[in-house]
């Protein structure tokens, strides 16, 4: 096992990092970034022999180093490299919703009963795992920056909004590319006239119109004495229930 923290669906970035770091300090990055590549059996056999011997080690780390559903789709991979390059098509992509998660996280960060230093630990380590998804800023990368300074708009506007819009926010999240804050609103605000639309104002206005026909009915018969009871203040007719 080359990491302690084992890859899943939502950690990638970080778990990259660090396994980069393992295999920097052992000097095997090199088997699967792709830059120490396979010498040929028949023209080198010993050094074939060194480097297979190197690659099935760094395979058995990596199987180890991931969750075992992960795991089960690379037992058949031939090098460290093909693995390296399958999990970074399967996992490397952007995603929106772990930034969302990440972000959330962030603005709800309080010290409670956490000590200044542990309180600033745990917000430094969301604030590097949300640096792993950003891209460095150069000096002809302003746009790039600025789309990220969007998608901050965008996540902190829908991490604000209520359980109601729970659906819609996650559809949001998963649109490739990712709207606007502004295009996100006009959705919310569609979802939100939708579901004001499916509200059933009919069944309000029955129980309304039904207290509302019990109480005139009352003051009808207010004054006048049953004929079935003899007691005031109702009529047989229009018994109050």
């Amino acid at each position: 096992m080359l990491v302690l923290t084992k890859l899943n669906d939502a950690n990638y970035q970080s778990w990259k990092t660090t396994m980069v770091h393992a295999l920097t300090a052992k000097k095997k990055l090199g088997f699967v970034d792709g830059t120490l590549e396979m010498p040929s059996r028949e023209n080198d056999p010993s050094k074939f022999e060194l480097w297979n011997q190197c690659n099935s080690m760094i395979l058995s780390g990596l199987s180890h180093s991931i969750e075992a559903e992960i795991a089960a789709g690379i037992v058949h991979a031939k090098t460290a490299h093909q693995v390296w390059e399958d999990l970074r098509d399967q996992f490397g992509q952007k995603n929106a919703l772990v930034i969302f998660q990440i972000q959330k996280a962030i603005a709800t960060m309080s010290q409670g009963t956490m000590s200044v230093a542990s309180y600033y630990i745990k917000l430094k380590a969301l604030w590097d795992d949300l640096e792993l998804y950003r891209s460095p800023i150069v000096c002809n990368q302003t746009k790039e920056h600025q789309n990220e300074k969007e998608e901050d708009k965008l996540m902190q506007f829908l991490m604000g909004l209520n359980d109601l819009f729970k659906t819609i926010r996650s559809n949001v999240l998963v649109m490739n590319p990712l709207p606007n804050v502004r295009q996100a609103y006009s959705l919310i605000v569609q979802e939100e006239t939708q579901q004001q639309m499916n509200s059933d104002p009919g069944e309000n206005f029955s129980i309304a119109a039904l207290v509302q026909g019990r109480f005139a009915n009352w003051k009808q018969s207010k004054g006048k004495t049953c004929e079935h009871c003899n007691k005031p203040g109702h009529t047989i007719e229009n018994v109050i229930l």
